[in-house]
């Protein structure tokens, strides 16, 4: 059977899927088997195509002008490519390397063929240009009868696909906090496999808008958006090691330091203080907002410079106890779970709809215990962490049904008004997968885990907002119910 292999040809890089295989759900219902991958290209619009059978492969360029050109190349070295090549994702050097069986495309047609090419124990990948542009794009390299992409690769090729190379984030992503777990997710995809085809999506959202100078996009003024940023950016430092995306993180969590509210015992403010609060809520002190800044400030605390890490380890010291043993000490609720936020009351804060819980602040505050621990190695932040997780994913939690993770408070989803919520659940799997990772957890388990991924029953590899039922017209996918997919994937890892 062939396997076909698709590349996304643009600033970004070039992203590969191969057909075939069989998505399986062993807790609820076994999923239709998986078509050929069909992927769509937002740069150039260009698409090269890799197929491989009979001891050999063609390339082809769909969706081009006149003048552009596709053809193969051969590695015997295992794929190292030449560094006058176009390597995966990666503009050429000069254009010297062997291009075998070359295809271009004629007048008023749009699309080029190569001839085919044996793999003569090397691989092969295909690769292309536009005919009135410089750079080359190719696929990665391809071995003879190699395994097609699991589920996890075609649903990072799915979210890939509503990458907005104009904007630098996702499509129809105004508040920018998501496209930032969207970035995270597609992170940990690549820590814990080694693929690492995708790392041109890190610094094209680098590049773009104001994130070089901020961190961020752009300022939405709320807080809380611009620290998923930051941990953002200490993810894509901790996988490549590139200052500028810890510099970025720095940048971003220095700039609260005067968003501290002293009418709430120093909590930081949901949203920019000193802004209308009609229009701004700064009014509010959420529990989401100040579980990101622990996380931020703890993991600083372990890869910044020796001279600057006791400040981040005195701030995330200062947060987790304003959790504990002051204002915030009225979001933690008997049940385990944390509430949701506190609104000024004169000079003080109180408690705000006790009764609304979301996934994603248990996740957050299971994470900057989580971080806090790996800092200062105290046992009793995992017990904490475990006390969330249990209350969380344990059979009284408000957030399962038949075991699977939901969103009772979203009374909007699915639906195009749902919006934030999309993203809450793939926040809860990460940070609980990031507990189970420490080995000291009592209440992680992976079955847990494997239970929520086998759930997703998509179609095409594309994901809604529900988990645990088929797919369904009122729930159609995005890129936000896509990332949280596939954290749901990478946390099953």
């Amino acid at each position: 059977m062939a396997e076909n292999s698709r590349v996304r040809w643009g600033v970004a890089g070039c992203v590969v899927a191969v057909a075939g295989g069989v998505l399986t759900a062993s807790d609820v219902v076994t999923p239709e088997p998986i078509g050929p991958a069909v992927l769509q290209v937002r740069q150039w619009s260009r698409v090269i195509t890799l197929t491989s059978s009979g001891g050999g492969a063609t390339a082809t360029l769909e969706h081009g002008q006149q003048g552009d050109s596709v053809w193969l190349e051969r590695s015997t070295d295992g794929g190292a490519a030449p560094a006058e090549s176009a390597d995966a994702g990666a503009e050429s050097g000069p254009d010297t390397a062997e291009r075998l069986a070359p295809g271009t495309v004629a007048a008023q047609q749009t699309v080029a063929h190569s001839g085919f090419r044996p793999y003569t124990g090397g691989m092969l990948r295909a690769c292309g240009k536009a005919g009135d542009r410089t750079a080359i794009r190719c696929t990665r390299w391809f071995a003879e009868g190699e395994a097609a992409p699991d589920r996890r690769q075609r649903a990072v090729e799915r979210l890939l696909d509503r990458y907005d190379h104009a904007a630098g984030r996702w499509e129809n992503d105004t508040s920018i906090w998501q496209s930032a777990n969207a970035l995270t997710a597609l992170i940990d995809y690549m820590q814990r496999t080694g693929d690492r085809q995708y790392l041109g999506y890190i610094d094209e959202t680098y590049q773009h808008g104001m994130v070089a100078k901020t961190g961020v996009p752009r300022q939405t003024g709320y807080n809380d958006d611009e620290l998923w940023w930051a941990l953002a950016w200490i993810d894509a430092f901790d996988l490549t090691g590139d200052q500028r995306y810890l510099q970025a993180a720095r940048t971003i969590v220095d700039g609260l330091d005067d968003q501290h509210a002293a009418f709430c015992d120093g909590g930081i403010a949901w949203a920019r203080m000193g802004v209308d609060p009609q229009s701004r809520p700064w009014t509010q002190v959420n529990a989401i907002t100040n579980a990101l800044y622990l996380t931020a400030t703890a993991q600083l605390s372990t890869r910044v410079d020796s001279a600057s890490r006791p400040a981040y380890a005195a701030r995330a010291l200062r947060t987790r106890e304003w959790f504990t043993d002051r204002a915030g000490r009225a979001l933690l609720d008997p049940s385990g779970l944390i509430n949701d936020h506190l609104d000024q009351h004169g000079d003080t804060c109180v408690p705000a709809d006790t009764e609304t819980r979301w996934t994603y602040v248990q996740g957050a505050m299971i994470s900057g215990l989580v971080a806090e621990y790996q800092a200062t190695r105290q046992a009793a932040l995992l017990t904490t962490a475990d006390s969330i997780a249990a209350a969380a994913t344990g059979r009284r939690s408000p957030f399962l049904r038949d075991g699977i993770l939901s969103e009772p408070a979203a009374t909007n989803c699915p639906g195009p008004d749902c919006k934030d919520a999309e993203t809450f659940k793939g926040v809860l799997v990460r940070s609980y997968r990031d507990l189970l990772d420490t080995g000291r957890s009592k209440a992680a388990t992976r079955e847990f885990l494997s239970r929520q991924a086998n759930s997703l029953l998509g179609k095409n590899d594309a994901y809604g907002f529900q988990w645990g039922t088929p797919p369904n017209p009122d729930d159609p996918p995005n890129y936000a119910t896509q990332a949280a997919a596939l954290d749901a994937f990478n946390a099953d890892e």
